[in-house]
């Protein structure tokens, strides 16, 4: 359950009126905000009682070790505020209901005491230069307390808040920037200046700020003309319904199964009516974070759901046109295998997109900790350099020309909709496939190349961690490989390289139905490469490449095990499917969507479902065909079933947390 602890203000307790003083006002903000445990600590001497638990603290250093006892008494975030900090519920909320695993601090607002940091990335690195100063509000999540325990500052030089965030700097935690543009606060020395604040922030329409607010500025194209235009309405009318953002993901959901239904039944001006299902689902896949933001009603829970619920209705929307394909008379494998190799690229992409968004940060934050000054080293890093450069400015020429070309080609997710929908009506399923596929690999060519690139220029490594082998879904089979004791930067990367070459190529030759010794052989061979890099310490620049790679590698063994024994192409399709969605969980957590899975073992792991696959489909070549359809079929339900009952579990579990 997440706390809150008041640190004491610079120079006690302004009043804002006879009855009221700030740290009243704060406590109440907070209960409001949902948090009730609030601690208060007061020096020496303070005799004006608060409504709220008070522990007396003599200095700076006593405050951090009362904070490390309230800190650790919990299993959830620990939110820290200065007394003096006078800002608007909105503003308040806007930390508090944060229910990801970041952490963070408030910062803006006008005043000329606070301390400026520097932010990067919409992260703080660290003390200055400005323009950006702290705000007096910061949330520590629960797994960043975890990794503080034993490096908890034990001495404040100026105050603990101070002492606090320097902590986090110093373990390389990322501090995300909390912001309300436009709505002032400060920490108040006196009255005055309180009251001055929440004239300030009282004379802002706050519905017309919230709902401005709750659109996204930088969204794509598509987003951005054809569904955030007008869905503002709809936000106000759900709002005023009384709607809450998961009902509505759940909305979204049944109307792209209506889509993918109307799919599957073959090419006809039906189409017309699944494409305006596909735009109907989007709007209300956009609405429903909209209205998150609109009306500050945060959930881990909701977050989640809005995460896997968009690759469950695309992968779904995949299967309904190879349906659709099949049933117009295109072979089984034509369509299936386009929908599978779509399937398969987009979740490839999104796992490169996801741990190269960690590398960046975790660069921010490496190089700003350890004030790295030296030039790249070789002309790639160079060339790196320079282009992430170009990218940034192109990406701060909001809505030019450039800007949209960018935010275009990597296929953004309203773009790939839209594609599908319009080709679909226009030219069939099989199309609409192919073209998304090559979009796709284009996509997924360019970003890589530039990525690579810019790695060099980062020097730095972002599957340095020590829950890398969970995000590698290593699984018990992980443990058992002995640890290997070569190291270099491109070691790891170069074996998952391979692993990934090995599984493409057991693909192709299952497709073009070669003897099936052939991709079994293949797939044993990327299996053993793949699983060559568990237990090594992933230190490389490029090695944040590895679980997208053994990602490649798992689709890969499964689809050309699958293909070579015959199974049953929906089977392979659900199977595929329910992996990946698998991998999509793991994402979640570094997309900053707390997931409801605390335990994966039960998974079995990367490699022990390839070599089921592997298995299944040897024994289904020599004896019974069946068998590896029946197989791929219970391995589907198994991994299915563990899965929801992963977050069955999570959800029942954080819900009796909180009301305890």
């Amino acid at each position: 359950m997440s706390r809150a602890v008041i640190l004491p203000a610079r120079g006690g307790y302004a009043e804002i009126t006879e009855d009221t003083t700030v740290v009243d006002r704060l406590i109440a903000q907070i209960r409001d905000a949902g948090c009730d445990d609030v601690t208060v600590l007061t020096r020496p001497g303070t005799d004006r009682p608060v409504k709220a638990a008070q522990i007396e603290s003599a200095d700076a250093t006593a405050d951090l070790r009362h904070l490390a006892e309230l800190a650790f008494a919990g299993d959830g975030a620990l939110f820290v505020a200065c007394a003096d900090l006078v800002a608007s519920p909105t503003t308040i909320a806007a930390v508090l209901s944060d229910s990801s695993r970041r952490s963070g601090v408030l910062v803006g607002g006008d005043d000329p005491t606070a301390e400026p940091v520097h932010c990067e990335r919409g992260l703080v690195t660290g003390p200055g230069p400005g323009p950006a100063r702290l705000g007096g509000l910061a949330k520590v999540s629960a797994a960043h307390l975890a990794r503080l325990r034993r490096h908890w500052p034990r001495r404040a030089e100026g105050d603990a808040f101070a002492a606090l965030l320097a902590a986090l700097h110093a373990r390389a935690i990322p501090v995300n920037a909390y912001r309300t543009a436009g709505l002032e606060h400060r920490q108040a020395a006196t009255g005055d200046e309180a009251r001055a604040t929440i004239a300030a922030f009282e004379a802002v329409d706050m519905d017309a700020w919230r709902l401005k607010n709750a659109i996204k500025h930088d969204d794509d194209f598509f987003a951005t003309y054809a569904v955030s235009t007008w869905t503002p309405h709809l936000v106000k009318l759900s709002a005023r319904l009384g709607w809450t953002p998961t009902p509505i993901t759940w909305v979204s959901i049944t109307l792209a199964v209506g889509s993918a239904a109307v799919f599957a039944a073959g090419w006809s001006w039906w189409y017309l009516a699944a494409a305006a299902l596909m735009y109907a689902s989007f709007v209300f896949d956009c609405v429903d974070g909209q209205l998150a933001r609109y009306t500050q009603n945060f959930s881990s829970f909701g977050g989640w759901l809005d995460m896997m619920a968009d690759r469950s209705k695309e992968f779904l929307i995949y299967a309904g046109l190879a349906a659709g394909a099949t049933a117009g008379g295109v072979p089984a494998p034509a369509a299936w295998g386009l929908a599978i190799a779509a399937m398969a690229t987009q979740t490839i992409r999104h796992t490169a997109d996801t741990w190269y968004a960690v590398l960046l940060d975790t660069a921010v934050v490496r190089q700003a900790r350890t004030r790295e000054s030296a030039p790249p080293v070789g002309r790639a890093a160079h060339l790196g350099q320079r282009l992430g450069s170009a990218s940034e400015q192109v990406m701060g020429a909001h809505r030019t020309p450039l800007y949209w070309i960018k935010r275009t080609i990597v296929a953004p997710v309203g773009e790939r909709w839209l594609l599908l929908a319009v080709a679909a009506v226009a030219f069939g399923p099989q199309a609409a496939l192919a073209a998304l596929l090559v979009w796709q690999l284009l996509a997924l060519g360019y970003t890589t190349a530039g990525r690579t690139l810019r790695s060099l220029a980062a020097r730095t490594a972002a599957l340095r961690r020590p829950d890398r082998a969970a995000h590698r879904d290593d699984g018990p089979l992980g443990k058992l490989v002995p640890r290997s004791p070569v190291g270099g930067d491109m070691t790891p990367f170069a074996a998952t390289g391979a692993a990934v070459l090995a599984a493409g190529a057991a693909v192709v030759a299952a497709a073009f139905g070669t003897p099936p010794w052939v991709p079994f052989g293949l797939a044993g061979l990327a299996l053993v490469l793949a699983a060559s890099v568990a237990r090594t310490d992933h230190e490389g620049l490029l090695d944040w490449f590895i679980p997208a790679g053994l990602r490649a590698v798992e689709l890969g063994i499964v689809s050309a095990a699958g293909i070579a024994a015959g199974v049953s192409w929906p089977v392979l399709y659900t199977l595929l499917t329910v992996i990946a969605l698998y991998f999509y969980d793991l994402a979640a957590g570094l997309d900053k969507a707390a997931s409801p899975v605390a335990r994966r073992d039960l998974g079995l792991g990367w490699p022990a479902r390839s070599l089921i696959a592997i298995a299944a489909a040897a024994v289904a070549v020599a004896t019974v065909p069946a068998v590896a359809t029946v197989v791929y079929g219970a391995l589907a339900v198994y991994v299915a079933a563990v899965f929801v009952g992963a977050v069955v579990t999570g959800t029942v579990r954080a819900s009796r947390a909180a009301a305890a």
